[in-house]
């Protein structure tokens, strides 16, 4: 089990660390408020806790979700595929949901904003998959 924590803390730190900053980039680059959205929790505290909380936060998220596929991939190895598919459909779920709940308007250029969602989430998903691969 705790090779499991471990590798859940190293590969959803790395995995969430890449989706944060590919969503900054894009953001700072076009302006869409994706990394806005994927770190909006301003309707919990009904303001912005600050980036760095913004960003534990996300990394909390990530890392148990880190944790719960690593423990299929090594465990359950035949609900793998499915758990994978299943938090890609959740995150691309909380896209809307995210965005609805928000305190602030978040601009997000429509389409554009959803398919960059999903996209990175893909690749936040196969980077945890190829470190689990790679024995992370």
């Amino acid at each position: 089990m705790r090779r499991i924590l471990v590798s859940g803390l190293t590969t959803g730190v790395v995995s969430g660390v890449l989706l944060f900053l590919a969503c900054a980039y894009v953001e700072s680059s076009t302006g869409i408020e994706i990394m806005t959205l994927l770190l909006n929790v301003d309707f919990i505290f009904g303001r912005s806790p600050g980036l760095f909380m913004e960003l534990i936060f996300h990394l909390m998220v990530s890392v148990t979700l880190a944790i719960i596929l690593k423990w299929l991939y090594l465990n359950k190895s035949h609900l793998y595929m499915p758990g994978l598919a299943t938090v890609w459909v959740v995150v691309t779920l909380l896209y809307f949901v995210l965005s609805s709940l928000s305190v602030q308007n978040l601009e997000l250029n429509g389409y554009i904003g959803f398919a960059l969602w999903m996209i990175f989430h893909i690749g936040y998903l196969q980077a945890l998959h190829l470190m689990f691969r790679l024995g992370f």
